[in-house]
């Protein structure tokens, strides 16, 4: 890995600086004629940093690459990134080969799954350099009548639910989640979630209901394999309110570098170009999340060059919220008045709830098992916080 560096260069001297560097180099080549230009960079290991904690060494290696790019890098973090992008690739190639024997199962089930997030990355034919796409597991969508019946057939094929030691295994509720328990490949290569939405929340699942996903899906043969592939408003949709709404980013002023370039490079395909943005906006408005995509808007144009579809207007909340990430990412004082300020207003909607959970008996063993897992993560130095304060990814199963 690269090795300290002493100096302190004019990209790491402002964390805003170094977001939108690093975008610019990631940026799709298609993004328009605003396209960012990084320009000269004096601390690469500066930038190493952010792409490892965003998740995105591998496609900044695999871009630079392509571009034939990767000289003016300093060996030790060109040797980084070419491990990580190496790493990425083997774990790909293997959990390639988890998403094959899961789709032949599910099928010999008689089930056929639309592919979600990064799933989708792994096949061929996909935007540019999708395959250095970071995953984190396998998430496939399945009529509600069926998730059932594609869980057992996983389960008598010897996939199974993974225990953590000294850990009492996480309540699942079918009723506030939206996918079942995950299910561990017998080889423990990878692990798939059966998704029977694809949000927890009423409002984004009302937007984006996983049963007209499933509907309006095309229906494709991969190699012998029944697969259904989302269309292109339904993935952009998807990929906007799971990381605005599902994560929270737009409450917590938080963005995954990971989430937007997908987004980005998803817009930049030609199939994109249909996609009808003043009506997507006027029924987002209707439910209440227009503000959330409009952020998601803001924030490719501003680290991409990427431009406002056309007839969109985000709104004042958008801008805000956009103004916001970068002022707090170059002022720690002012992120830590805004982290307090949040955790105080999410607290007091809690409150209202409070009388008739004390009235629940079974709230009391539940909130027992929380704290005993909070308390666990704590002793062995984990994650106790559902999103990475710095990198706006998930770190929890949900």
């Amino acid at each position: 890995m690269p090795a300290d560096n002493g100096g302190c260069a004019a990209v790491s001297s402002a964390p805003g600086r170094r977001w939108r560097t690093l975008a610019a180099l990631l940026a799709p080549d298609v993004a328009g004629p605003d396209r960012p230009v990084a320009g000269p960079i004096d601390d690469w290991r500066a930038l190493y940093g952010l792409a490892t904690v965003q998740l995105v060494a591998p496609s900044l290696y695999a871009g630079q690459l392509l571009r034939d790019a990767l000289e003016p890098m300093p060996e030790d973090v060109r040797d980084a990134l070419a491990y990580l992008h190496e790493r990425n690739d083997d774990r790909n190639r293997r959990l390639l080969h988890v998403l094959r024997e899961t789709l032949s199962i599910l099928n010999q089930a008689d089930i056929v799954p639309v592919l979600l997030k990064g799933a989708i990355a792994l096949l061929p034919d996909q935007y540019p350099l999708a395959f250095a796409r970071v995953l984190s597991d396998l998430d496939l969508g399945v009529p509600a009548d069926q998730v059932d019946r594609g869980s057992a057939a996983l389960r008598s094929a010897g996939y199974h639910h993974y225990l953590a030691p000294n850990v009492e295994s996480v309540c699942w509720s079918v009723t506030t989640g939206h996918h079942l328990p995950p299910l561990i490949h017998p080889s423990g290569d990878g692990y798939v979630e059966l998704h029977y939405d694809l949000f927890s929340g009423k409002p984004q699942k009302e937007a984006l209901p996983l049963c007209a996903v499933l509907a309006r899906a095309e229906t494709h043969d991969w190699d012998g394999l029944r697969i259904r592939i989302p269309t292109p408003a339904d993935r952009l949709l998807h990929n906007a309110l799971h990381h605005q709404v599902q994560d929270q980013a737009f409450w917590t002023d938080r963005r995954s570098l990971r989430q937007l370039l997908e987004f980005a490079r998803l817009r930049a395909l030609p199939a994109a170009a249909d996609v009808d943005w003043p009506g997507l906006m006027a029924e987002l408005k209707r439910r209440g999340l227009a503000d959330a995509m409009g952020a998601h808007l803001l924030a490719a144009r501003e680290l991409f060059g990427q431009p406002l579809p056309a007839g969109v207007k985000p709104t004042a909340a958008a801008s805000r919220a956009e103004m916001r990430f970068w002022r707090r990412l170059d002022s720690p004082r002012l992120d830590r008045l805004f982290s307090l300020r949040w955790d105080a207003l999410r607290q007091a909607r809690r409150l209202p709830n409070l009388p008739r959970r004390l009235m629940t008996p079974g709230w009391y063993p539940e909130k027992y098992r929380f704290w005993k897992q909070q308390w666990v993560a704590r002793r062995q130095g984990g994650p106790t916080s559902g999103v990475d304060r710095m990198s706006g990814e998930r770190l929890d199963p949900r």
